[in-house]
C-alpha cells in the first residue's frame, strides 16, 4: 500500500490552479502516526508521500514520521520508500541533507518562465526570485529529483519554454500537467495554441533522444507507455489508483487527493480502517464509460478513462471534460508521430528505454558509474 499524507491545507503560495481548498487544517501526529500503522498491513514496502498544502510547513511532522518508520525498519526490516511534492520556498540544505540520508524524492513544483503568472504569493507578488536558486541545490543533493510544470490555459503559451526550462536547468525527470478542473477555462484558441507547443515539445523529445540524452517527459512518455502496454495500461494504472489512498488532515481516508475534504468521497479513516464495501462502489463508478467513449480508438490509453467521476448532489457520476477528450486525442497524435520516428530510426536509446523493463535499474548504475 501507498499513502499519500495531507499534511496540511495551509500554503505559503496562493496558486491561481491549486485545487486545494486552502485553510488552517493540520495533521496531527497521532493521525499521522495512525496513517502509518493502517498502512502497514502486509510485509510488503510502504510508500508516504508528503503533500499539502505545502508540506515543509509541517518539517517536524515529517521528522516525526519518518523517524518512527526508521524505528519500525530498525526492528521488523519492513522497507519504506518518502516522496513529498513541494513549492520549494521553504527548501533549505538542512532538509536536503535530511532527504538524502532517506532516499525521499523530491517533486519540485516549479513553472520557470510562467513562474510568476500563477504561482504568487498571497499578496499577489511572484515567487521566482525567492525560489530559482533553490534548483541547482535540489540538485546538487537528488540529481534525479522530479521537475513539475503546470499545463493551464493561462499559461499554455509558454508551455515548451517551461518543460525547456526544467530541461536546461537540470532536471531529467519531468512531469506537464493538464489544469481542468479549476481557474481559467479551455477555449478552442487555448486547443490551438496547446497543439503549437506539444509540436515544439516533440522537437525536443527528438533532439534529446538523439542527443542520447536519458530524460522522461510526461505526457509524452505516458503516452508511448499506454501503446506499448495495450490492453494492460488501463488496468494497470486502476491497480495503481487502488493502491494509492489519501489521507485528510484529520485521518479520513479517500480514493483519491483530488476528493480529500469532500466526505462524501470518504472511505473510512486510518483508526477504524476501510469501508471496502463504498470503496469498491466508488472504484466501480469510475470505471463507468460514457457513450462516446464507447467507440474511441483511444478507449484503452486514455488517462481519465479509469478516473472520470464526479460529485452531483449526492450521487456520483461519470463526466469527462471537453479538455480532457481533447487533450487525449492531440497528445496521443503527437507523441505517436514521435514515436514512430525514433523506432524507424531505430534509436538505441529510444528503444532501450521503452522496450527493455530493467531500462531505469541498467540507466541508474550507469550514471552512477
Amino acid at each position: 500500500m501507498h499513502l499519500t499524507l495531507h499534511l496540511t491545507n495551509r500554503c505559503n503560495l496562493n496558486c491561481k490552479y491549486c485545487f486545494v481548498e486552502l485553510g488552517p487544517e493540520r495533521m496531527s501526529k497521532e493521525v499521522a502516526l495512525a496513517a502509518v500503522k493502517f498502512g502497514m498491513v502486509d510485509k510488503q514496502a510502504f510508500g508516504l508521500l508528503f503533500y499539502g498544502g505545502e508540506p515543509l510547513l509541517e518539517r517536524q511532522l515529517i521528522y516525526d514520521v519518518v523517524d518512527y518508520t526508521q524505528g519500525i525498519k530498525k526492528e521488523t526490516g519492513h522497507a519504506f520508500y518518502y516522496k513529498m511534492t513541494t513549492n520549494g520556498v521553504l527548501l533549505d540544505e538542512d532538509f536536503l541533507k535530511f532527504s538524502k540520508e532517506i532516499n525521499l524524492t523530491i517533486g519540485f513544483s516549479y513553472d520557470g518562465p510562467a513562474q510568476d503568472d500563477s504561482r504568487v504569493f498571497p499578496d499577489g507578488s511572484g515567487s521566482t526570485e525567492i525560489i530559482k536558486d533553490k534548483i541547482p541545490l535540489l540538485l546538487s543533493y537528488q540529481p534525479y529529483a522530479i521537475g513539475m510544470s503546470v499545463l493551464d490555459p493561462l499559461v499554455v503559451h509558454k508551455s515548451s519554454e517551461m518543460v525547456a526550462f526544467l530541461y536546461e536547468a537540470g532536471f531529467r525527470y519531468i512531469t506537464h500537467n493538464l489544469n481542468y478542473a479549476k481557474g481559467e477555462p479551455w477555449t478552442q484558441e487555448h486547443l490551438l495554441i496547446l497543439e503549437r507547443e506539444y509540436r515544439k515539445m516533440a522537437d525536443m523529445y527528438l533532439k534529446w533522444t538523439r542527443a542520447e540524452s536519458k530524460f522522461y517527459l510526461s505526457p509524452f512518455d505516458i503516452k508511448i507507455l499506454s501503446h506499448l502496454k495495450g490492453d494492460r495500461y488501463i488496468p494497470d494504472r486502476r491497480q495503481m489508483a487502488w493502491n494509492q489512498l489519501s489521507v485528510g488532515t484529520d485521518g479520513k481516508i479517500y480514493t483519491s487527493s483530488r476528493f480529500v475534504g469532500d466526505e462524501f468521497f470518504a472511505i473510512g479513516d486510518v483508526f477504524t480502517g476501510i469501508d471496502y464495501e463504498r470503496q469498491e462502489f466508488i472504484y466501480k463508478k469510475g470505471e463507468a464509460l460514457l457513450e462516446p467513449c464507447l467507440s474511441c480508438d483511444l478507449q484503452k490509453r486514455c488517462n481519465y478513462s479509469y478516473d472520470s467521476i464526479c460529485r452531483k448532489g449526492n450521487e456520483i457520476v461519470t463526466e469527462i471534460e471537453a479538455i480532457q477528450c481533447a487533450h487525449e486525442q492531440l497528445i496521443a497524435r503527437i507523441a505517436d508521430g514521435v514515436a514512430e520516428t525514433l523506432y524507424k530510426e531505430r534509436s538505441a536509446l529510444f528503444i532501450h528505454k521503452h522496450y527493455n523493463d530493467m531500462y531505469p535499474v541498467v540507466s541508474l548504475v550507469e550514471d552512477r558509474g
